[in-house]
């Protein structure tokens, strides 16, 4: 962390800096994982929101660099609150303020300065958003790293990382663009066949695993966090069939484009899609209890239930797209908590 603190605390320099290389950044990511690691969370949460803030909105507005240049120094930003993310308990009301740091940080912009001949102000607009209201590279930030290290990472940590996420989502941070790392979430547990447990796979940090060894016990925690925690967006977005993402991202998993409910629904987020993640949902419940694991059993239909809970308190489009379905998805058992939402006179009968 030393090289951390002398690079973020020391003066400002006033002249035109060389920019990071590559190992600075590598240097520098290096230091806030060996810091999070030894639990200084507090002294890493100071470094990025108060210094590394600072120095960023300072290089622009005081420095005068040019906007582009500040990309090299926002990445390294976000990096630290991965660390932290995936390292601090998501029980810990600690968790709950390095999501507050991030809405802080929305909140510090825009950056701007006196325009060039004193016409006006320039403002920072990166490539990737103004400075700091779009909180540039931040979702394609952590979008990649959540991609890189999914199965690699311990269960606790993806519990943590999926939280913190899902908490930022509920808060609408950047726009909902967030909750396509729900979608990636959603398609590699409910949409690709995965086993349960098979007892050769265990849930601790494995640098070499592979996404192909991912199991239901991995990712079930991690979706089931995105339910409790922004369980309104993801509704939310499938009433309106969002899909403000890249086609990769949005695309269906095998098994949902070769269901009857896969080649109803579009890319993105859509009724349909959320009616498979139902379905998929009480079959894992049903797998884990003829295997007896309570659990993944528990798990599953505590996730069962904030699905359900939203449709109903929402009166979602899902339950109008379950009613015009046809007779076939009205007898499918692995739906009927959906009948008893969209037909309550039948229990009355």
């Amino acid at each position: 962390m030393h090289h951390l603190r002398e690079s973020l605390l020391s003066s400002l320099p006033r002249d035109s800096p060389a920019l990071p290389t590559g190992d600075y950044v590598l240097r520098d990511q290096e230091d806030a994982r060996q810091s999070v690691a030894r639990g200084d969370f507090k002294q890493v949460r100071e470094i990025a929101f108060s210094n590394r803030t600072w120095v960023i909105t300072s290089r622009y507005c005081s420095v005068e660099d040019d906007v582009d240049t500040l990309e090299d120094y926002i990445h390294p930003l976000w990096y630290m609150y991965y660390e932290l993310g995936r390292n601090i308990s998501c029980e810990d009301h600690e968790h709950g303020g390095i999501v507050l740091d991030i809405l802080r940080i929305q909140g510090m912009g825009p950056s701007s300065r006196p325009a060039p001949g004193g016409r006006g102000i320039d403002i920072a607009r990166t490539v990737d958003g103004t400075l700091w209201n779009d909180l540039p590279f931040f979702t394609s930030d952590m979008t990649a790293l959540w991609a890189k290290n999914r199965a690699t990472m311990s269960g606790t940590h993806r519990l943590n990382f999926a939280t913190f996420l899902a908490k930022l989502a509920s808060a609408r941070v950047a726009k909902d663009q967030l909750c396509q790392i729900a979608l990636l979430i959603f398609r590699e547990l409910f949409e690709v066949g995965r086993d349960l447990r098979t007892g050769e796979q265990s849930d601790e940090e494995d640098l070499h695993r592979g996404t192909r060894n991912l199991e239901v016990l991995h990712l079930l925690p991690a979706a089931v966090a995105w339910l409790k925690e922004a369980g309104h967006n993801i509704i939310l977005l499938s009433d309106v069939y969002w899909n403000d993402c890249s086609s990769d991202t949005g695309k269906g998993g095998r098994d949902f484009l070769e269901s009857e409910l896969g080649q109803r629904s579009p890319v993105g987020f859509s009724p349909w899609r959320y009616m498979f993640w139902l379905k998929r949902l009480v079959q894992i419940q049903e797998e884990a209890e003829e295997a007896d694991d309570k659990p993944l059993g528990e798990l599953a239909k505590e996730g069962c239930e904030y699905m359900v809970n939203m449709i109903r308190d929402r009166n979602s489009e899902v339950l109008r797209a379950y009613k015009n379905g046809g007779d076939a998805l009205h007898q499918d058992k692995h739906l009927l908590c959906l009948k008893s939402l969209a037909y309550p006179e039948d229990l009355v009968a």
